[in-house]
Formats: structure tokens, C-alpha cells, sequence
């Protein structure tokens, strides 16, 4: 009896000994957003990864993920420890050469990039008598994207400007598909004159074209210094707003700012190409965009204006009246040559 107690307690002492030694290099921990975006107050699922190594059962850890700010569970509820940090814990069992897989929901209701930056784990020894923690670091990301307009008679406007934008004539015709002459009126474009009917009919005839789709519309968000969080808010929802009805008649959209965008380099002119169906880094980069600005006007107008279709249309989105923005679409109508439709954040900020 005496031997088998000294046997056990040797063997106890051993184990307790590997547990302490051994306390974190065997347990791997894993933890990321399954998406790398999201629509506001949707929820999403957060995959945590837990593997044991080792041969040795772990009979107690518990992972506590640091959740970045304004994260919610499912049932709308803050996901808040105290008033410095959000987490959520979990505890395990875990036997020798195995893995666990959990999931758990979250939603955020603010548009922005968030960063899920670290996990600590927290283990006991084999006896219970001590406890150890650890640090591991992920930086997984995820973006929400801008709410859409969603009140009726904001939609019905911008539907409007949208309408009045995709009727004029020259942005939808096709210059392959001429489906018969018409008569010269003057309001057509010089260049769809056709000089061999009109030395046949001894008149200035004209091609009428078949209308298509594939427009060429470039969508931009100029701001300033002095623009405000909630005038870039709103920026980011009118352009997210514009550019889906666009991209609903068959618009094919050219994107461009010159706001600071979360995560990315400063200093720059961010574009992005958008059409129905693939708008994913147009969405991306709105729902990065903060208020100030990290390229000057001269900037962005150059970047506009290389490398662009003729006959293109522009929609500038501006912060507010008054402001540093509000002169670029002038210098833009001057130097395309073209007539720019501007919409003011400021104007819509009282309808929401």
C-alpha cells in the first residue's frame, strides 16, 4: 500500500513538473473573423481554433479574446469586461494530439475597420496550484461597410439625379451598334454625324444608336481639412447610395477619394473600379474612409483625369458648402470639359 502511494505521488509529482514546464509550448490558439466584411448590425461568426500538441491531456484552460470596441453579441448586448476591455472567455478540455473548434456571433453597428489584436490564455499545473498566462496576437481585420439611405425621400432623390444622369443620350449609346439615321437637331454630338448620308441626303444626318449599359460614370468624394466625422459619415452613405442605383441601371463606376482610409498608406489618391456584381473593394474602401484629407485637390484632379473615357460623367460627393471641396467640382468641369453633379453631405444631414 505504502509502495503504491509513494508511486502515485512520484508520478503526481512528474506530471506536475511537465505541466509547468511544459505550460504553453504545445497549445496552439487561433482566432479571426470568418468574413473579412460585413453590413452594419449583421451578425457574423468569430472562428477560435485551440489545438493541443502535446501527448499530455490538458485538464484546464480558458482563452479570453480582446474584442475591439463597440462589438455586440447577438442578442445586441456589449460584449464588456470592464471599462478598459471587451472580451469573451471560453474554457477547455482538451486531450492529448487534438483540436477544438468554436464559434461564436458578434455584430457591429458602426461603419470602419476593426481589429481583433489578441487572445491571453490562461492555464493551470496538473495539481491546480498555480496558474499561468500567455499572450498570442492575431490582427485579423473586418470592415462594416456604410449604411444605405434608406428614407424614402432621400432615395427618391438621388434616384432622380441618377435618372437625369443615365438619360442623356451620349452616356448610354453605343458607337458598334447604329440601328438607323435620324436628322441632324443640334443637340446631338458632332461626331455622330455620318458625312456620307448627309452628302446622300443633302442634309446633316445623324446615327442613332442602340443604348447599352456600359456607361462610364466616375463617382468621387473630395474632402478637405476641415470636414467633420459626421459630414464624412454621410459622404461615405451618399456614395455608397449613388453608386448602387448606378450600378443597378448597368453603370460601370470609377471610384476615387482623397480621405484618409484606415489600414492603408497615407498620403495617396485611392481608387477603385465598381460595376454590378463587383463592388468589393468600392465598399471596402468607403467604409475605411475618416474625416481630413491625405492628398491635395491638384492630386486627385490628375489621378481623375488619366487615363479617362471621353464623354465620361462625374458625381462629386463634398462634405459642405462653403468649403475647400466645394470649388474642386468647378476645376473639374474645367479641365474635363464636362458637367459635374455635385452633392453637398451637408445638405442631407438634417432628412436623416
Amino acid at each position: 500500500m505504502i509502495a503504491f502511494l509513494v508511486i502515485l505521488l512520484f508520478a503526481g509529482f512528474v506530471l506536475e513538473v511537465y505541466s509547468l514546464n511544459t505550460s504553453f509550448q504545445n497549445i496552439d490558439f487561433e482566432f479571426a473573423p470568418e468574413t473579412k466584411s460585413t453590413e452594419p448590425d449583421t451578425v457574423f461568426w468569430i472562428s477560435q481554433k485551440i489545438t493541443n500538441n502535446g501527448r499530455m491531456p490538458i485538464s484546464y484552460i480558458r482563452t479570453k479574446i480582446l474584442y475591439p470596441k463597440g462589438v455586440k453579441n447577438k442578442k445586441d448586448a456589449a460584449i464588456i469586461q470592464n471599462r478598459f476591455e471587451r472580451e469573451q472567455t471560453q474554457r477547455y478540455f482538451i486531450w492529448g494530439s487534438r483540436s477544438i473548434r468554436r464559434r461564436t456571433p458578434a455584430k457591429l453597428s458602426e461603419r470602419g475597420l476593426y481589429w481583433f489584436e489578441g487572445a491571453e490564455l490562461e492555464r493551470g499545473d496538473f495539481l491546480g496550484l498555480k496558474t499561468s498566462y500567455d499572450m498570442r496576437w492575431g490582427y485579423s481585420g473586418i470592415v462594416v461597410y456604410p449604411k444605405i439611405l434608406e428614407e424614402a425621400e432621400n432615395r427618391q432623390t438621388l434616384s432622380g439625379i441618377v435618372g437625369d444622369l443615365i438619360s442623356r443620350p451620349y452616356l448610354l449609346n453605343d458607337p458598334v451598334l447604329a440601328r438607323g439615321m435620324n436628322d441632324y437637331t443640334g443637340n446631338e454630338p458632332m461626331k455622330t454625324i455620318s458625312w456620307k448620308q448627309t452628302a446622300k441626303r443633302d442634309k446633316l444626318t445623324v446615327r442613332e444608336f442602340e443604348y447599352t449599359r456600359d456607361c462610364a460614370c466616375s463617382l468621387i468624394v473630395c474632402s478637405d481639412v476641415s470636414a467633420s466625422e459626421e459630414e464624412i459619415e454621410m459622404c461615405a452613405r451618399l456614395a455608397r447610395t449613388t453608386g448602387e442605383l448606378l450600378m443597378e441601371e448597368g453603370v460601370s463606376l470609377s471610384f476615387f477619394t482623397n480621405c484618409y482610409l484606415q489600414g492603408t498608406q497615407p498620403f495617396s489618391v485611392y481608387s477603385a473600379r465598381a460595376s454590378r456584381g463587383s463592388a468589393d473593394v468600392f465598399l471596402d474602401q468607403l467604409a475605411r474612409i475618416r474625416d481630413g484629407a491625405c492628398a491635395s485637390q491638384s492630386l486627385l484632379l490628375d489621378e481623375i483625369l488619366r487615363g479617362r473615357r471621353e464623354q465620361t460623367e462625374y458625381v462629386v460627393i463634398i462634405p459642405s458648402h462653403g468649403s475647400e471641396a466645394e470649388g474642386f467640382a468647378e476645376k473639374l468641369n474645367t479641365a474635363a470639359n464636362a458637367q459635374c453633379v455635385m452633392i453637398c453631405a451637408q445638405d442631407w444631414m438634417d432628412n436623416i
